[in-house]
């Protein structure tokens, strides 16, 4: 009797999943975000809810996003996430009766932020450069990452980017620009950041409160409160 042999090697090949290109944090971020709304497409009984919560679920279990590899982006290397146009924009400015002293002094001491935006657990000041942030995603998970100071003019901007291979990666900068013929300080707030989801995630977000956007309008609403209270 003639023997067979498979080639389990090429067969394996042929099953194989394409490399991932997406993060470990948004893998689970994204897993989180597709539960939660399954949750609700389950409670609507909306089978269109339900199959964009199923795509969310696979794409965290993989680790592979079709539509990143179409355009050549690899959240795996944070190196990636930021570059040039990629990511999503937050701008968001208001005006404060108080000086740009102030606000930039209560500012500066990062670990009083988590006061006036509560999605941020605890700031941590590991030297004047370098500082550890926790928030919640989507209210329930955990998120860490280092971020550093890199361009400071006293009383008037700070900036800062997140470390390279950090679960969030993102860039921003708050200025703080005097108004003296009406006594006070516009508050602009610009940050860039990689979206677990790409550029579908702000819907998402929203949809489950969680919108960026809103929570820095939000923050920056509390800050100008607090100041009022003085």
């Amino acid at each position: 009797m003639e023997a067979t042999y498979l080639d389990w090697s090429s067969r394996s090949r042929a099953l194989r999943m394409p490399p991932a290109n997406i993060g470990n944090i948004e893998r689970l971020v994204t897993i989180a975000a597709g539960a939660a709304l399954l949750g609700y497409a389950w409670r609507r009984r909306s089978g269109s809810l339900g199959l964009t919560s199923a795509g969310l679920i696979a794409r965290g279990a993989t680790g592979y996003c079709p539509a990143y590899a179409v355009i050549g982006l690899d959240h795996a290397d944070s190196r990636q996430a930021l570059a040039g146009e990629r990511g999503i924009h937050v701008r968001e400015s208001i005006t404060i009766d108080a000086s740009a002293d102030e606000l930039y002094s209560f500012w500066r001491r990062l670990e009083n932020l988590p006061a006036v935006m509560p999605h941020l657990e605890r700031v941590e000041e590991v030297d004047f450069r370098l500082s550890r942030w926790t928030a919640r995603a989507f209210g329930v998970m955990p998120i860490t990452w280092m971020a550093e100071t890199i361009n400071e003019v006293p009383f008037e901007t700070i900036g800062w980017k997140a470390l390279p291979g950090e679960a969030i990666q993102h860039a921003g900068s708050v200025v703080f620009r005097r108004l003296p013929e009406i006594g006070a300080t516009e508050v602009r707030v610009h940050f860039q950041y990689s979206a677990p989801g790409g550029k579908a995630a702000p819907w998402l977000a929203a949809f489950l409160g969680h919108d960026p956007a809103k929570l820095t309008r939000d923050g920056l609403q509390a800050l100008k409160e607090r100041f009022l209270q003085r």
